[in-house]
Parts: structure tokens; sequence; C-alpha cells
């Protein structure tokens, strides 16, 4: 036990130093022309104002819920012959969704701190760690979410509750893929989910490259902000586009660290470079940045809560878990914290051989300059004059 709270104390203060990227941004620029595109940050307004219209709509009706609706009698748990239903887990339209539940049951409820497991035709898809609080009637608490089919993790709280016909809750989390990782990809996403309000606040952290992602979501749309600053192999400073589902809109910016900034308009495929712009694009994406920063510096407490839970159910499944079926002999529950610890081995070991090669770039820039400094001091006047 004491091994799995070190790792736990270690991945909490990992949360706590790292809240100060994606993509990577070393790739060259891309070629534009030299112009001066209409650079109105209102266009953008414009189009997110029509966004935010169908938004409203979309929130009106998808907040309305029934209190029967929200227990689905076809997941009842597979291995529980007792009648033990969870809130807000429901078939999809097809009825090939099961779920398998190794909790307590009550009432016809699943109660206490558990683990789900969720089938789509007879493949493991999620694991959960989850808890039904008897006194919290139409509750349901997440702290551990496991997705098979992307292999990403997500840990903290996370509550769903149904209240006076309205869904209401929050999601404060932190997460990583284990693919990603394995790829030599170390981003590390802290999220905000505004459940009531159907909002998302997502910054990415990439632990190697230094990049960072403030992302806005709705149902409809998000902000995309990608900082680059601190990436010492990038020309970039910073990236920003509007997207309407999976399409870019509206404007994009690339901002490049020698001041220039290159404008794409979305509807042409156009793109420019200009050297000057208005003040309010800085203040357009500074005020992404600032709210998605707001929303996520609060979620330490609630992600450590949930790594207090996982540390619960640990001590009480963990020693032998059991699988619910054939497929399930991976149990990603008890394993979290193993996981986590193998995986930030190999961001230090990353870490470290990242740091060589930029020393071996910076060696290698200034042996350029001793050369060249080299070859000019053996130019005499006479010849540099003849070259004149």
């Amino acid at each position: 036990m004491t091994h799995k709270l070190s790792l736990a104390l270690a991945l909490s203060c990992m949360l706590s130093t790292a809240l100060s990227g994606c993509v990577s941004t070393t790739d060259t620029t891309p070629e534009a022309s030299e112009a001066s595109p209409t650079l109105e940050v209102a266009s953008n307004q414009q189009i997110e104002q029509r966004l935010l219209s169908d938004y409203e709509l979309i929130k009106q009706v998808s907040s309305q819920l029934n209190q029967n609706n929200i227990y689905d009698e076809t997941m009842q748990p597979k291995n529980q012959s007792a009648k033990c239903l969870l809130p807000f887990l429901v078939n999809n339209e097809q009825g090939t969704v099961a779920l398998y539940w190794d909790g307590a049951c009550q009432d016809g409820h699943a109660v206490g701190l558990g683990r789900v497991v969720r089938t789509d035709n007879g493949k493991k898809t999620t694991e959960l760690l989850v808890e039904l609080k008897p006194n919290e009637p139409n509750a349901l608490y997440t702290y551990l979410g496991y997705s098979v089919l992307r292999a990403e993790s997500e840990v903290g709280t996370s509550v769903l509750k149904l209240v006076d016909g309205k869904l209401q809750g929050h999601s404060s989390t932190l997460g990583y893929s284990d693919v990603g990782w394995a790829d030599g990809h170390y981003d590390l996403s802290y999220r905000f989910e505004d459940s009531t309000n159907f909002v998302s606040y997502t910054k990415v952290l990439d632990l190697l490259n230094g990049e960072s992602s403030h992302i806005i979501a709705y149902p409809n749309f998000s902000h995309d902000l990608l900082e680059a600053h601190d990436n010492v192999l990038s020309t970039i400073e910073r990236t920003y586009r509007l997207l309407e589902g999976p399409d870019t809109v509206g404007l994009s910016y690339i901002w490049l660290k020698d001041g220039r900034l290159l404008v794409r308009d979305n509807s042409t495929n156009q793109d420019h470079i200009v050297t000057s712009y208005p003040d309010k694009l800085d203040d357009y994406v500074a005020r992404i940045k600032n709210e998605v920063t707001r929303k996520t510096d609060g979620i330490e407490a609630e992600v450590n809560f949930g790594l207090k839970k996982l540390e619960q159910y640990h001590a009480q499944k963990c020693t032998r878990p059991t699988a619910f079926f054939r497929g399930d002999e991976v149990n990603q529950i008890c394993d979290y914290l193993d996981n986590i610890s193998h995986a930030l081995a190999g961001l230090k070991a990353a870490k470290e051989e990242r740091n060589a090669s930029l020393e071996s770039y910076r060696e290698h820039q200034e042996q350029i300059l001793k050369e060249l400094e080299q070859h000019l001091k053996a130019l005499s006047p006479t010849k540099l004059a003849a070259t004149n």
C-alpha cells in the first residue's frame, strides 16, 4: 500500500507543479503572400454569435430530462441477479450495450463505490470507478474513466445529478493517453466540464516540448488556442482557430516568433502574412486563454479527491481482482497507478533524450559560428576589397 500511495502522491505533486502542448509546431512555416487581408476580429465574432445562438437552443432542449429516463431498464448489470440499475448509463439505439457492476445493490439500484464495465457487442469499451450515495438519489459520481477504444484515462471528480427535472453537474479531471505517451506524445490534459451548461474548458500541456493548448468546447463549436513560446525548436509563437464541429471557420491566425502574423481566411483558403495588426486581436485570444486558465486552475483538490477514492477501491478490491468475463482480465481501475508510474518513467527518459538533443543542436550552431568567424578572419582586407 505504501508503494501505491507514493505513486498517488507523485501524481498529485505533478498536478500541482504542472498547472502553470498539444501539437508539435516544429514544422516549417507555410508559404504565404505578403499582403494585407481583412483582419477584423469582428468577422469571427459574428460567426461566434451565430454559433452561440444555436448553442442556446441545444442547451435548452438537452437539459430537460425526465426522472424515469435516467434509469435504463435494459442496462441491468449482467453479473447481477437482483435488479441493480445505475443512473445516466443508457443503451444505444441498437441496444447492443451491456453493463457489469462489482458494487452493492439496494432497493433496485446500485449503491456504494464500485467498478463499472461497459461493453458494446460483447467487447469492452469503457471502465469506470463510480460511487452511488444512498443519501443522494439520482446522482452519479465518477472518479476514474478509461476509454478502451482511445486508451485514454481521466482521474478526478465528476458528478451528474437530476435536480427539478434538469441535468446538473460538473467534472474536474486530469487525463492522459497510454498510446500517445507510448508514441512519445506526452500530453497531459486538465479539464473542467460544466455539465449543466454543456461547456468544457481544457488545458493541454505538452510536457516534453513545453507547448500548451487552451480549448473551450461547446456542443456545436470550439475555440482552440495553442501557445508554443516555450518550444525552443519552433518558429511559432501561438496559433488560434475557431471550429464549427470539425471544420475550421472564419479567420485563423499563426503568430511567428519573428513578429509576423500569418492569417488564413478559411472561406477561401487564402493565406497572408502581415507585420502589424489590431491590439484587439491579442485581447480576443487572451480572453480565451484567461477563461480556460481560470476554470482549470481550480481542479487540483477534486483530482486529489478522485485519487483518494481510487486508493480506497484499490484496498478493497484489487488484491485479487476478478474479471467479469473473458476479455476483462486487464483491470484498468486496479492497474491505473502502476500504469501512470510507468508512463512517468517514460517521460523522464524522453526529457533526458530531448535535453541531450537540444545540447547537441546548440553545440552544432556554435560550431557553425566559430567556423564562420575563422573564415572571415582568414580573409585579408585586400581579398575583401577585391570581392566588393
